[in-house]
């Protein structure tokens, strides 16, 4: 009789370890998703403000913080751009900027693959007139490299605001939209 009464406690004990290490799993799994999407967001954020922050003093370190943070080929359409006239912009202007990341929203990660919007406070001094754009969105296509989040691709959403456009001072209602295919972002 004794035997008979230790099955259901048995089967009992075997469904709690059962239990009990299947949250386990659950619990690690959840926790590196969590990780990586806190890694995720923490790189997309970077990236946008030193995209939109820089100083006329030194352009070069606005380039730097810039390339760090894309992968091979959005960096170079950058620093093609920066060649071009951009880091001459800032300069020529006396331009200073700073960004701040007001919110960041992620998809799933997809086979290394992520798209990120990050909502940005925009200030930005120069010569031709000091400016605050609140409220700019970027669409960040973010790779994992080597264990990294890069940024692939960059589409500034910020309609009816003017954009990032260098220089330009006032209400303005121009659309810009920059992929890392068609020309790199310009500065605000």
């Amino acid at each position: 009789a004794a035997r008979r009464g230790r099955g259901p406690l048995v089967a009992a004990v075997v469904a709690a370890v059962v239990f009990a290490v299947a949250a386990c799993v659950l619990a690690v799994l959840l926790a590196g998703q969590e990780d990586d999407d806190r890694a995720l967001r923490e790189a997309a954020g970077h990236f946008a403000e030193a995209l939109v922050t820089y100083d006329h003093d030194d352009p070069d370190a606005h380039r730097r913080e810039v390339m760090e943070r894309a992968t091979g080929s959005f960096a170079g359409e950058y620093d093609a751009a920066f060649e071009e006239g951009l880091g001459e912009l800032i300069t020529s202007l006396a331009a200073t900027s700073t960004g701040t990341v007001e919110d960041i929203f992620v998809t799933d990660v997809d086979q290394g693959q992520a798209l990120a919007i990050v909502v940005l406070d925009v200030v930005t001094r120069s010569e031709a007139g000091d400016r605050t754009l609140n409220d700019v969105y970027m669409r960040l296509t973010m790779v994992r490299v080597d264990d990294r989040w890069l940024v692939d691709d960059v589409v500034d959403l910020t309609f009816g605001q003017g954009g990032l456009n260098p220089g330009v001072t006032g209400d303005t209602t121009t659309t810009t939209s920059t992929t890392a295919e068609s020309a790199p972002p310009s500065v605000p």
